[in-house]
């Protein structure tokens, strides 16, 4: 499972939730079973399923696109995008690299170059960036450690959606070609599923994006490197050092060798670092000038300086890379499908849907892949619980009798199996005993209950953050939205359209608190 294939599931599991007709979305619900019945293999991970669930729903996506060679899901997009990214990090870093190389290089004859200022550029300043980066990794895994995770977009999270998104959209939003223009929807879904999914996938964004930052630098370190040794080829160079400090060149012999030491072992001593002689026959005096240095000293640091940008700044950099791609692929690998959108769609596989008009779908119990296309009936229902779940309702808005309209659909369509139902009056101090007993509960998930109608003013998001606040992190709060609840309401009354303003509105809000773990539903009395 790969970033784009996450990116992906999500947007194509998003798209079937907004499904409107009776007649679509039982056809969804056939055509899930299909596939179902389709995977082989008997004993399939979470992850297996949901992998090729999704090579299944993409070959049906393409075949109904209008377009298929131009139509791109969000995570192919999310994939060229970066991909491109990484060229053009290679390329400026390695024409950055060789320009600042080459140029500071530049010698007429007159002024020798300075080694000490060309490490401390190439060399020393590289190895203070990657220290910093090794810190930052540090306190990274620290905070994993601890549960605190920081949740803040970076300013490479913040660049890549302004300069590749948003200037991208633009140009497409003034393109007079159909097929561009359709393609608009998806990239703007990418460019929000990175902002918005941030707190949820953090550890799927960060990797790439450090692996990004770490190719760019290495590109330069070895530009620089390619730079000056092309310049030693096609010069006549000289090097040599200077300072108005009480220095003696033993001081800096032994500066040299311990520098070094990482290749000082497999390389003569001629041409791993310059001599105590070579050292001090390249000692540039003022007054003296360079007249009555040897050609021999000054020439002899070449070697030295080429491997201190290979062993300090290019090797360095290419371990940060093979890390990256390690932990990438760590955290794809660990990556959590118990999520309740995941969970649902597994829970619609392996459910048996009854269509008189099909004679490929058969019900099979639960856990059972056969593995060829054609399934054997099922002699036992399957479990279609996704978890237990606890409903916060106000007592004076939705009757006994409505609540249990409203505990049907969400057994039915959620697949929670609801276990208690709390009275709330949307005040926390007022709530302070519900906000203890969601604390204490052992439930999964927790349902508001809540009238459409009614705005989601800031008084409003604030009880929500705070009721998601006290929830454990492994808990989503999911806003069950209806329309108005009266004594005698019924289940067609209920039901919220998607078209319906004020479910827009509701729905706008709560994306604006960046956080994915609170779900806006509808009550949909189409698919109850």
């Amino acid at each position: 499972m790969r970033l784009k294939d996450i990116i992906n599931l999500d947007y194509l599991i998003r798209l079937d939730d907004s499904l409107e007709s009776a007649d679509d979305i039982q056809s969804r619900k056939i055509n899930d079973r299909k596939i179902y019945s389709q995977c082989k293999g008997g004993s399939q991970t979470k992850k297996e399923l949901l992998l090729s669930w999704l090579e299944f729903r993409k070959e049906e996506f393409f075949q109904h696109s209008d377009n298929k060679k131009l139509t791109l899901l969000p995570g192919d997009i999310f994939s060229w995008v970066y991909t491109w990214m990484v060229y053009a990090a290679i390329f400026l870093g390695g024409v950055t690299g060789i320009s600042v190389a080459y140029s500071f290089l530049a010698y007429h004859g007159a002024r020798p170059i300075n080694v000490a200022v060309f490490i401390a550029l190439f060399v020393f300043l590289q190895m203070v960036l990657i220290l910093l980066t090794l810190i930052l990794l540090v306190r990274k895994a620290l905070r994993q450690k601890n549960q605190n995770f920081g949740y803040h977009n970076s300013i490479i999270h913040t660049l890549l959606a302004a300069l590749f998104f948003n200037i991208f959209s633009r140009v497409l939003k003034k393109s007079e070609d159909s097929v561009l223009r359709k393609s608009l929807d998806k990239l703007e879904y990418t460019s929000n599923f990175i902002q918005m999914k941030n707190k949820e996938y953090k550890a799927l964004f960060f990797w790439p994006f450090f692996m990004l930052t770490s190719i760019c630098a290495f590109s330069f370190s070895t530009g620089a490197l390619g730079g000056t040794f092309f310049r030693v080829i096609v010069s006549d160079m000289a090097f040599g050092w200077q300072t108005t400090l009480m220095t003696t060149s033993t001081t800096v012999h032994d500066m040299v060798s311990f520098i070094a030491l990482p290749w000082s072992w497999f390389i003569p001593e001629a041409l791993s670092h310059p001599g105590l002689e070579q050292i001090e026959g390249s000692r540039i005096i003022l007054k003296e000038g360079i007249s009555v240095l040897a050609t021999q000293n000054l020439v002899s640091w070449w070697p030295f300086i080429c491997m201190g940008v290979l062993f300090y700044a290019v090797i360095p950099r290419g371990l940060l890379i093979i890390i990256g791609i390690m932990a990438q692929n760590r955290v794809l690998a660990q990556f959590n499908f118990d999520r309740p959108r995941f969970k649902q769609l597994i829970l619609k596989m392996q459910s048996p849907v009854l269509d008189i008009n099909s004679h490929e779908i058969r019900v099979t119990p639960k856990n059972t892949i056969e593995k060829t296309n054609e399934m054997m009936s099922s002699k036992s229902e399957p479990d279609r619980t996704g978890g237990s779940a606890l409903i916060l309702s106000s007592d004076s808005v939705y009757s006994d009798v409505i609540i249990k309209k409203v505990i049907q659909y969400i057994e039915t369509n959620l697949f929670f199996k609801v276990k208690e139902r709390i009275n709330i009056h949307f005040d926390l101090n007022a709530d302070a005993d519900a906000v203890q007993n969601i604390t204490i509960s052992d439930v999964d998930q927790v349902v508001l209950v809540h009238e459409v109608w009614q705005p989601p003013i800031r008084g409003l998001l604030h009880y929500i953050e705070q009721i998601k606040t006290a929830m454990p992190d492994n808990m989503s709060l999911w806003i069950l939205l209806t329309q108005e609840a009266g004594s005698k309401a019924e289940l067609k009354s209920l039901g919220v359209d998607a078209n319906d303003i004020n479910f827009k509105t509701w729905k706008k809000a709560v994306l604006n608190l960046k956080n994915p773990d609170i779900i806006v539903q509808r009550f949909n009395p189409e698919i109850s």
